[in-house]
């Protein structure tokens, strides 16, 4: 039995790891689930996303550092 590809499931299988360390503000659903962890609204995590870059770790520091 074969299995269906994911459609979630990114084309180049090479790239996940790097593409776990990024936030995309593009992507609707990368913005609710940052959204959703900090508990803000997905304007003001969008605006988050834009204003200092998608990397998750700096991402991460900045709300970290909100408190």
């Amino acid at each position: 039995m074969r299995l269906k590809e994911r459609p979630d499931m990114p084309d180049d299988k090479s790239k996940t790891k790097q593409d776990r360390k990024l936030v995309s503000s593009e992507e609707t659903y990368e913005v609710a689930a940052f959204a959703r962890k900090y508990g803000i609204p997905q304007s003001e995590a969008q605006t988050i996303i834009k204003r200092y870059g998608p990397s998750r770790k700096k991402l991460d520091n900045h709300m970290a550092a909100r408190g």
